[in-house]
């Protein structure tokens, strides 16, 4: 992921225009794209911000919706592994068993069972 411009590099920047230099000759000047400029002039005028933006990615809804009837899935197949699992669940990969299996407090054991922790 790319690296934020400083703050007080933004803030000479939109000077720099409200003093009447071109965004073209910003843009030469302090080697900054002119889309970026625009970005940043954008920003703000609808927040009043010069801050960088939070990149932070919606959460993902699970793929299990029903955890009662998982958990009673589980305990009935207890003795599968979780592609096996993924298989008989269906629609969903076995890394999604993993985490589903890990938020429930089951673990692996090398015997082949599943257990939860105590």
């Amino acid at each position: 992921m790319a690296i934020a411009y400083s703050e007080d590099l933004r803030v000479r920047a939109l000077e720099w225009l409200k003093n009447g230099i071109s965004i073209s000759q910003v843009s030469r000047g302090l080697k900054i794209s002119r889309p970026t400029l625009y970005r940043w002039k954008d920003q703000v005028e609808k927040t009043g911000s010069t801050a960088p933006m939070k990149s932070v990615p919606p959460p993902q809804p699970s793929k299990i919706k029903d955890w009662n009837r998982f958990t009673e899935f589980v305990d009935i197949n207890a003795d599968k592994t979780q592609k096996e699992l993924a298989k008989l669940w269906g629609g969903v990969s076995h890394h999604t068993i993993s985490r589903a299996l890990k938020k429930l407090g089951y673990t692996r054991k090398k015997n082949g069972r599943l257990s939860r922790k105590k």
